[in-house]
């Protein structure tokens, strides 16, 4: 075994073997701020769209690439840029990330046009695809095994939290300052947490280790987290060590497999999800609902999500992924299937929950199961890819749903015919392995 080998299995096992410490939390924290202000970002648009139609007096499909501008980004994001986190390191690239996201909210608005909309939009997203995969790898190579996965989780299920909150700030910030409000916001607060992480949080430290070995940082932050670690043999120089950082290692021999299934389960997922988090609105306000009701319905299916996160996690840990997930995923179909049957009002909000944890509590899920996928030097590299490849789906949701809305279908047709992909996603469960997860 090489020696820079031994300290990699050397760092891991310390973080194993410990708690976590103040700071790997702070890390945590941090990181959960971040893809917080993604799922704010990603929400608010949707949110707008009834009211930017009304001011502008056109048509909500008109705004179909506008929000699909931001997942379209998110995919040049993860395909071209959240690999750059291999290379440069996970802190360099988020903190990157979180200012774009900033620069292209407070432009965002500025928006005179739709077409400007989908450019501003689309930086949004390439800022989103950076920092997701990103954060989930800082996260998990600073979680203990034990707990890693109700860590990253935890993390991920802040996008919900974010989207939810853009549910109850952006109305009233609507009604008092118009639609440019909420961008607004969500701008200055991306620039506030991208100062937090450059003056608090370290890079990661396994990250270092495979990267940087000979870096005299390693041993003051092995010291934080292990203050009874003699940590001075952790200065390790090598010239020798080539690491492969494309999508054809993901798709060599030994990831092929996993990859091709990750990316299919991860394309029909977030087809439903973005479809639901870019059309709910509009979607309940054609159903009859008042506007105000309609965009605080909406965040149900990412409170749903957060639920449901938290609570697959603790099958992740104890082994049982694949059937949790199956369960939820036909969940999420039963109960999309149910719109046919049960009236608008009081049970829409049940069945929105639950499609919430079925959908949204799923994709969490995912992304921390993703992690486990794959080992340190390639994390971010299958993290951005299996993002892209999902990105196509998120592109494709909105697009649908801005051709089934424009096709005069009611809501509820359009809600019913989304079992179809939640079904295929189960079906794609079966497809993987426990055994995948040895990384």
């Amino acid at each position: 075994m090489s020696k820079l080998m031994a300290v990699q299995l050397d760092v891991g096992r310390i973080i194993d073997e410990r708690p976590m410490s103040g700071l790997q939390l702070r890390v945590a924290i941090l990181c959960a701020l971040s893809v917080a202000l993604d799922g704010y970002g990603l929400q608010v648009m949707a949110l707008a769209v009834p009211s930017l139609a009304q001011e502008w007096g056109i048509a909500p499909s008109s705004f179909g690439l506008a929000l699909a501008a931001a997942v379209i980004g998110l995919s040049l994001g993860g395909a071209f840029f959240a690999p750059l986190g291999d290379r440069f390191g996970r802190r360099t690239v988020v903190i990157g990330g979180m200012l774009l996201i900033g620069l292209a909210s407070l432009l965002t608005a500025t928006a005179g046009s739709p077409g400007q909309f989908v450019v501003w939009r689309l930086l949004t997203g390439i800022g989103l695809g950076i920092c997701v995969p990103n954060c989930n790898a800082w996260t998990a190579e600073y979680a203990p095994v034990r707990r890693r996965s109700l860590v990253v989780v935890m993390v991920n299920a802040a996008i919900g939290v974010g989207a939810f909150s853009a549910g109850f700030i952006a109305p009233p910030m609507i009604a008092a300052w118009g639609w440019r409000g909420p961008f607004l916001l969500g701008g200055v607060l991306a620039v506030i947490v991208a100062l937090l992480l450059y003056f608090t949080a370290p890079e990661s430290l396994k990250f270092m280790v495979v990267r940087r070995p000979d870096d005299r940082r390693i041993a003051a932050i092995l010291r934080r987290i292990a203050p009874d670690v003699d940590a001075a043999y952790v200065h390790v120089a090598t010239s020798a060590v080539t690491l492969r950082r494309s999508v054809f290692e993901l798709l060599g021999p030994g990831f092929r497999a996993r990859t091709l299934v990750l990316w299919l389960i991860f394309a029909l997922n977030l087809f439903t999800l973005y479809l639901l988090v870019s059309w709910l609105p509009t979607l309940l306000h054609m159903a009859g609902w008042p506007s105000t009701d309609a965009l605080q319905a909406a965040v149900l299916i990412q409170a749903g999500g957060v639920v449901g996160g938290i609570v697959l996690s603790q099958f992740l840990d104890r082994g049982l992924a694949l059937p949790a997930l199956r369960t939820c995923f036909l969940l999420a179909a039963v109960c999309l299937g149910l719109f046919l049957v049960v009236p608008s009002g009081p049970g829409w909000i049940a069945l929105l929950f639950l499609i919430g944890i079925g959908i949204s509590g799923s994709q969490l899920s995912l992304n921390a199961l993703a992690t486990a996928y794959y080992p340190s030097a390639i994390k971010a590299t299958g993290m951005g890819w299996a993002g892209v490849m999902g990105g196509w789906g998120a592109m494709l949701g909105p697009m649908a749903g801005a051709w089934l809305v424009g096709l005069g279908l009611p809501a509820v047709t359009i809600l019913t015919l989304l079992a179809v992909p939640a079904l295929l996603s189960t079906a794609g469960v079966w497809l993987m392995r426990h055994e995948w997860q040895a990384h």
